[in-house]
């Protein structure tokens, strides 16, 4: 009797110890547009703040699973569309569905709304501001629908990248302000991190003198470190 309870003991040991090994390997999924993808100075897919955040969590030996669906062209709907009809992505060589995805994710990053945003804007006298304005009160619209479509599926942590000066021009400061405060309090709603990153991509270190519309891969790291740190810390609250 007595070996058949140290052999149980043992064996639950062996277990808690798998499962707390288990625990910490890290199902990241990204989703979003162009800056997911590190598009380059040149309109090319480079190394985006997802790459950075997948190596480093690679290297620490956190890392399970890594899917990245974002899409240069992708907007709000479209991510929305492709939940509602569960669409089939590929993770591992294998097929899956995207709600699977949500569902199985640890960390989910978010950066979208800049092709929403941007498209058919007539940059006028007025440098299109009442259109901008009035495409951000769908824009939001969208963005709250999509936060709640994801908290449907996912139950874990979630952080949207804000916008940044997109155009690099000091007259949509403003509006980038306005933007980001409102989408700042909606992603909190939803218990979703949101990730300023405003400020810091004001610094022209992180943008080729040629192009600044998209950050150079010294921007991109700065963005997956504020990220990485995020996640040391969520990581850490859950030990």
């Amino acid at each position: 009797m007595k070996k058949i309870l140290t052999v149980i003991i043992v064996f639950l040991a062996v277990f808690l110890i798998y499962l707390g090994f288990k625990d910490k390997d890290i199902y990241y999924l990204s989703l979003g547009d162009s800056l997911a993808n590190g598009v380059n100075s040149y309109g090319n897919n480079d190394y985006g703040y997802s790459d950075f955040i997948k190596d480093y969590l690679s290297s620490n030996k956190k890392l399970k699973n890594y899917v990245n669906l974002a899409n240069n062209n992708k907007r709000t709907i479209d991510i929305i569309k492709d939940i509602t009809d569960n669409v089939k992505v590929m993770v591992d060589n294998k097929e899956k569905t995207m709600q699977n995805a949500l569902i199985k994710a640890d960390i989910i990053t978010l950066s979208i709304g800049i092709n929403d945003l941007f498209s058919n804007i007539t940059f006028n006298n007025d440098f299109g501001m009442q259109d901008l304005y009035r495409k951000f009160e769908q824009v939001s619209t969208d963005l709250e629908n999509l936060f709640k479509l994801l908290r449907e599926y996912s139950k874990e942590d979630i952080i949207f990248i804000g916008f940044y000066n997109y155009l690099n021009e000091d007259e949509l400061n403003d509006f980038f302000l306005y933007a980001n405060d409102i989408i700042e309090k909606i992603a909190t709603n939803y218990n979703i991190t949101y990730l300023d990153v405003y400020e810091d991509l004001k610094d022209d270190k992180y943008f080729d003198d040629y192009n600044c519309s998209f950050p150079n891969k010294l921007g991109y790291e700065m963005i997956a470190n504020k990220i990485i740190s995020l996640i040391d810390e969520k990581i850490d609250k859950k030990a």
